[in-house]
């Protein structure tokens, strides 16, 4: 069964975004001198992931229009400053890449541009794992909820920056491999994260569910994202260290970001099928 569909595609594919843009401009600033077409590519497609998703929450929300009534409660609504902070980082990061590919307003205002999108993102990742940190659902009001939302963020995204590198060939060597070793540890931790907050879930009970039972009907799901992930794992390191071609290297990083792509919205899915409030229903 999926739960929440929209929703599902929304928080995995911002988060994807907010990642690889991160990981994009810090790699860019410490290993390409100048913006190429490569890299305006790799922020199209990445600004790509974001729209996306953000059509994945309007439908949640029945009518598109219906996201601009939440601009009333910024500060008072979790919600609201979702939705602020969300937009405000499609906004910024857009223009950083609108800026540099018309290399307009100089390579200052490029990279403040940048860097405001960087902090924007961060800030939207916290507002957004804040929205479902709620008292009367047991399951989500734990640290737990940012946990398994930032590792999306340093996971997906991470890998989706290194693909965009290898595949528009903006590659630097050791650089290339730095980032494939922080996103493969990163994973490796998320895989340990797993099975602490499998054994919260299971601890959960309130008067009518046991998060136990619940977590016996996601099984399957929770099985997926492991096993998926480490398969990830696996064929990143085998094409980060292994003597491949570029076109087979590329290839096999796709693979493994579809790979983990599946593995991360199958673990989303877990986390909104554990929604259960306190109370009597």
């Amino acid at each position: 069964m999926i739960y929440e569909l929209p929703l599902v595609g929304f928080t995995t594919l911002a988060q994807t975004a907010v990642g690889a843009h991160i990981a994009l401009s810090l790699y860019q600033w410490k290993n390409l001198d100048k913006p190429s077409r490569e890299l305006h590519i790799a922020r199209f497609i990445i600004l790509g992931f974001m729209a996306i998703g953000f059509m994945c929450s309007t439908t949640h929300l029945g009518s598109p229009l219906r996201a601009f009534n939440a601009f009333n409660r910024v500060g008072a609504s979790a919600l609201s400053n979702e939705i602020l902070t969300g937009s405000s980082f499609l906004t910024l990061a857009g223009l950083a890449w609108f800026t540099s590919l018309l290399n307009l307003g100089g390579r200052a205002i490029q990279k403040l541009l940048t860097a405001l999108s960087v902090v924007v993102g961060v800030v939207f990742m916290f507002a957004m794992a804040n929205v479902y940190y709620i008292p009367s659902v047991p399951t989500w009001f734990s640290m737990n909820t940012f946990v398994e939302f930032w590792f999306t963020v340093l996971t997906l995204g991470v890998l989706l920056a290194a693909t965009l590198v290898q595949v528009l060939g903006l590659s630097r060597g050791c650089a290339t491999k730095a980032l494939a070793l922080i996103g493969i540890t990163f994973i490796a931790f998320h895989l340990a994260s797993i099975v602490l907050q499998t054994l919260f879930f299971s601890g959960v009970t309130t008067a009518i569910h046991q998060g136990i039972s619940q977590l016996q009907s996601l099984s399957g799901y929770l099985t997926a994202q492991v096993m998926l992930s480490a398969v990830a794992i696996v064929l990143w390191i085998i094409s980060a260290f292994s003597a491949l071609g570029k076109s087979t290297r590329s290839a096999l990083l796709c693979i493994t970001f579809m790979v983990l792509m599946v593995a991360e919205l199958a673990g989303r899915n877990v986390f909104y099928g554990m929604h259960f409030t306190a109370g009597l229903y």
